[in-house]
């Protein structure tokens, strides 16, 4: 079975015959070619032995993707026994008679939330509609949204398992709020049951030869100038801090406290007042970095931050090939560091800047080794002063000569 592309389809000439094509990558999504040379997508599924059919629309009218987007809940509907076509015929009714779509609802949603979110959570939402949901279910009415559409929607995202989750949970916070303004009915939100793709804990640890790496990696990118001084003291302060780059990058020069070696940050990513603490190497970085104000690392433009810590690192790391190792990794790595100096969990929340232990707790093995690793050292030392001792006492044994008694006269 040839596999559906739209270079396929257009290349497909008409013989005089129907001609029907399956999809392989939604079964039941079938192409069907007219003796006129009419390219229709269609839906097939068999519901108690009877094949039931649901046209979709048109080729090019219709691009491919639309169709394969369109198929699974189509499909759905088929074999619940329900007409998808009637239903399409509702979604687009309730659109021309004003119905709230999804597209207009996050505009609500996130306008309204404008003020009670940060600004790079906020981002983060308005490309996440933009680029997935938006395109995939934006144009449908809330209160017709199924859980066939969310499922089609989690599917089609599946290369990117980590992403796709967190679109459905994005969605799911939207439609909870479509519940509360009375938009769609109460615990009716077509997010819940969904299976989430199992996501990999992804925590790199780079180790003290990596580290030097690291440094040596920058040193490199800012000596060929492709990235600038202010990029390459940021990255500097998250090997020697341990600090978030949205920290780093909202760090002014007026937070800093030169006395008390600290950087005072009045809100962080847990909505509190967070301490940076600079060591005798992030102080040295912070003299010797040009101070235009008010941001420490400041971006192009007068006034503003860096924009993107990320991709100067994705740049830097390139030159002493750490490419597998994220900006977020630095941390991390601080984290483990001291993890292995026998600082304690309690220590290291502080100086990440964790609001709970149980963020912390994910270093907790880190703690264990150099625990046991001690425990082993002075195991070793114990038994080397047994073995010691051992030895010179027997050295130092001295024999006495048994006295015997005298006999008693008789």
């Amino acid at each position: 079975m040839p596999k559906l592309t739209a270079e396929f389809i257009e290349a497909i000439v008409p013989n005089g015959k129907d001609q029907t094509f399956g999809d392989t990558k939604v079964p039941g999504l079938v192409l069907r070619v007219t003796p006129a040379g009419t390219k229709l997508f269609r839906c097939e599924a068999r519901v108690g032995g009877k094949l039931r059919r649901s046209t979709l629309g048109t080729f090019p009218q219709m691009s491919l993707s639309a169709a394969q987007r369109e198929a699974r809940p189509a499909l759905d509907a088929l074999r619940r026994g329900r007409d998808p076509a009637l239903e399409k015929a509702a979604r687009q009714k309730a659109i021309e008679d004003g119905a709230i779509t999804v597209k207009a609802l996050a505009d609500q949603w996130i306008e309204n939330r404008r003020s009670k979110l940060k600004s790079r959570t906020l981002d983060d939402y308005e490309k996440l509609f933009e680029q997935h949901i938006n395109p995939a279910v934006g144009h449908l009415p809330v209160q017709a949204l199924a859980f066939a559409d969310v499922e089609g929607f989690h599917a089609s995202m599946s290369r990117t398992p980590r992403r796709a989750n967190y679109s459905v949970s994005t969605l799911r916070a939207l439609l909870n709020y479509a519940e509360r303004l009375g938009v769609r009915p109460l615990h009716s939100n077509p997010c819940k049951g969904i299976e989430f793709y199992r996501e990999r804990a992804r925590e790199r640890f780079l180790s003290e030869a990596e580290i030097a790496k690291a440094g040596a990696a920058i040193e490199t990118a800012e000596r060929k100038g492709v990235i600038g001084p202010h990029a390459a003291a940021g990255l500097r302060l998250a090997l020697f801090t341990g600090a978030r780059s949205g920290e780093i990058t909202a760090a002014q020069w007026s937070h800093l406290v030169w006395s008390r070696r600290i950087i005072r940050l009045p809100d962080s990513k847990n909505n509190q007042p967070r301490t940076i603490h600079l060591s005798e190497a992030a102080v040295q970085v912070l003299q010797g970095l040009p101070r235009i104000e008010p941001y420490i690392i400041a971006g192009a433009k007068a006034g503003e931050a860096y924009k993107n810590l990320s991709r100067a690192w994705i740049i830097a790391r390139a030159f002493e090939g750490l490419n597998d190792v994220r900006l977020h990794d630095l941390r991390h790595s601080y984290a483990s560091l001291a993890a292995g100096r026998g600082v304690s969990l309690q220590t290291i929340g502080a100086l990440l800047g964790h609001r709970a232990i149980a963020s912390t707790k994910r270093y907790a093995h880190l703690a264990r080794d150099i625990v046991a690793s001690v425990n082993d050292d002075l195991g070793a030392a114990m038994q080397a002063a047994l073995a010691k001792t051992t030895s010179v006492d027997a050295d130092n044994v001295v024999k006495f000569k048994r006295t015997r008694k005298p006999r008693a006269q008789q």
